[in-house]
């Protein structure tokens, strides 16, 4: 036995080995054991002893950001170098994405070729050369989203995340045209434009493929407020509002239709049915929002009539597109009048033609349910009448047309004599050649005394047939101008008339006997248009108030002397008087009476002078009626008028 104990001995003794062996470990500063015991940072060399073939050694390295790893050594291997490659620390993460399936990216690669809500992968982690663990950015994207990005850290508690797809975001600038709208964006308000919205979120539904739209809302005084849809727009970020002015079609109904109508003095079309149509624009004037208005002048004139034009201001009237205007006829019209007009020079008196504006009713009837007058003559448009003369018979009417030629002091005129009851045509008293006034019958109906300047610068009067007996003689003569000769039926004839004297501002009424050159002046106060009676007794005239510029009748014995006013009414303008076949009535040119717009006009009166009685208006047209002259019978007056638009001679019943 004691030889078997010897023998164990040997052999156990002779089986021990001891290697020398260089530990190491990657990275380099892993703490390093040796059978769990702590030899530092490697490399360390040291000899490891095997007492037999299964004694087994153990190298072991750790270090932060890595994982422990331990290596058995043993008697077999015969290796004189351990070189332990630690590997980085691992953890297994799970990430989901909402709201919908996404692709996930950890830093820059994908883990995932397609879209998906939840994916997980092994990832590993070490720490940097300070000592600091890595971090790993987790992203993830999905067109038409943000992506949404985390970092995961191995330190984390957690191993799963979830990632938010984030709605896109612009920041948007809104400009309104014009500027200063108040803006709002799905009615957040952002204030006066331009305004600016800062990142708004726009939704993207992956079903429809469409973004969520979002709604800008523009709202200006003056203006209806404008709503505009937007989506992402490639991401457009600027966007600006016109802001459209009020529009609205205007239809201008007239009466009478077809009417002219001018808005803003452009003319509107009218179509067919006569309805000027017309499209505008109301835009605000002024911050406070009042909009812009317009006028349309609407007007009518043809050949034979005419309207008061008419204006219509036309606003936005809470959009009214309908409009009528009624045009009121013009029913007068103007028609202009030549007199023979003395003006008193440094060489004396002269006679030149004036034109005044008349006003002619274009009815030619009576009103008040009065018999209308009868037309005598149908003169040539233009044709001026001055005054007329009745013959005592009461066959022919006589009157002198005035002409003002194209020279210089050419004034002239003709004298015709027309029937009274229509038939034939006019006979020529004068060659018209020279200025004949005033004419009037003698008393017989023979003779035409007249004013004429046919022997020199001078008016005076004259005496010639009224059945075309040649000659024609010169009753006055001298260096005054007589005109509105009358003479009387007295046995012997004396002749009544009007004279301008070179020294006298006034004009004279003068009175003498034919046959003679005696004159006789007949007042101190002068006048104008003096008319013997029949009866030779009076003379009436007309005389001016030095006040008022009006005219009144005067009736004077016919010697001369004091006068009596007949019509003593200041404020009325009085003049044309002339006497009936008996010498008892008078017609008379007055304006005292109204057309019917309410205006003075002249019209033919009558007055009794036998009696006190107020006088008679014999027209009443709106025309301008003057020059009466009575027939013989004392029934009707001829008299001078406008109406119609031309200078004609008509006659009127005189009651």
């Amino acid at each position: 036995m004691r030889w078997l104990l010897l023998l164990t001995i040997v052999l156990m003794t002779g089986c021990s080995t001891t290697r020398t062996i260089t530990f190491t470990a990657i990275p380099a500063d892993a703490d390093l054991k040796i059978d769990g015991a702590p030899r530092g940072k490697g490399p360390v060399t040291t000899d490891i002893k095997f007492t037999g073939a299964d004694d087994v050694h153990t190298f072991s390295a750790s270090r932060k950001g890595f994982k422990d790893q331990e290596i058995e050594l043993r008697k077999a291997d015969e290796q004189l170098a351990y070189n332990i490659a630690l590997r980085p620390q691992t953890k297994k993460l799970t990430f989901g994405v909402l709201p919908v399936p996404g692709k996930i990216f950890v830093d820059g690669r994908p883990i995932s070729n397609d879209f998906t809500r939840q994916a997980s992968v092994e990832l590993e982690f070490t720490v940097d050369n300070k000592d600091n663990w890595t971090t790993h950015k987790v992203r993830v994207e999905r067109p038409n989203f943000a992506s949404s990005e985390i970092t995961v850290n191995f330190g984390d508690t957690k191993s799963t995340y979830v990632l938010n797809l984030e709605p896109l975001r612009k920041s948007m600038t809104i400009t309104s045209n014009p500027a200063g709208a108040e803006i709002s964006v799905d009615g957040d308000p952002l204030g006066k434009s331009p305004a600016t919205d800062n990142l708004r979120a726009f939704s993207y539904d992956v079903e429809s493929g469409a973004f969520a739209p979002h709604v800008i809302r523009a709202v200006k005084a003056g203006f209806d407020p404008i709503e505009k849809t937007i989506g992402w727009d490639d991401g457009k970020t600027d966007y600006v509002i016109d802001m459209l002015a009020k529009t609205k079609t205007v239809r201008i109904v007239t009466d009478p239709a077809n009417c002219t109508v001018d808005i803003d003095g452009t003319k509107v079309p009218v179509d067919d049915s006569g309805i000027a149509t017309a499209k505008l624009d109301f835009p605000p004037i002024n911050d406070a929002g009042e909009l812009k208005t317009y006028t349309a002048t609407i007007s009518k004139k043809t050949a034979d009539s005419e309207w008061t034009p008419q204006k219509l201001v036309i606003a936005w009237d809470a959009g009214r597109s309908d409009y009528s205007v009624v045009l009121k006829e013009i029913l007068t019209k103007p028609v202009p009048l030549v007199i023979a007009v003395p003006q008193r020079t440094d060489g004396g008196w002269t006679f030149t033609p004036k034109t005044i504006n008349t006003l002619a009713w274009k009815d030619v009837t009576e009103g008040n349910k009065k018999v209308s007058p009868s037309q005598l003559t149908r003169l040539p448009k233009g044709t001026g009448i001055d005054t007329i003369a009745v013959s005592p018979d009461g066959a022919s009417v006589l009157f002198t047309i005035l002409i003002v030629g194209t020279e210089k002091n050419d004034f002239r005129s003709q004298m015709m004599l027309v029937k009274t009851d229509g038939t034939g045509g006019p006979t020529y008293f004068s060659d018209g050649k020279s200025l004949d006034l005033t004419p009037s019958f003698t008393p017989d109906g023979a003779e035409i005394v007249f004013s004429s300047n046919r022997a020199g610068t001078r008016l005076s009067i004259w005496q010639m047939s009224a059945v075309g007996a040649p000659g024609i003689t010169q009753l006055t003569s001298g260096d005054t101008n007589d005109l509105w000769p009358s003479i009387d039926s007295d046995p012997k004839p004396r002749m009544y008339y009007q004279t301008l004297v070179d020294t006298r501002p006034d004009s004279r009424l003068f009175m003498t006997q034919l046959g003679t050159t005696i004159r006789t002046d007949l007042t101190q106060q002068g006048g104008y248009q003096p008319r013997v009676s029949p009866k030779a007794d009076s003379v009436v005239f007309t005389a001016y108030n030095e006040r008022t510029g009006k005219r009144d009748l005067f009736l004077m014995s016919d010697k001369g002397g004091t006068p009596q006013n007949l019509t003593n009414t200041p404020e009325i303008d009085e003049f044309d008087p002339s006497w009936n076949k008996d010498g008892s009535q008078l017609a008379f040119v007055s304006d005292r009476g109204m057309d019917q717009e309410k205006r003075r006009n002249y019209d033919i009166w009558t007055m009794d002078v036998t009696k006190s009685d107020p006088p008679v208006q014999i027209t009443n047209n709106g025309s301008w009626d003057d020059s009466p002259a009575w027939d013989n019978t004392g029934d009707n007056i001829f008299f001078r008028s406008n109406r119609g638009g031309d200078w004609n001679v008509w006659k009127a019943p005189a009651k």
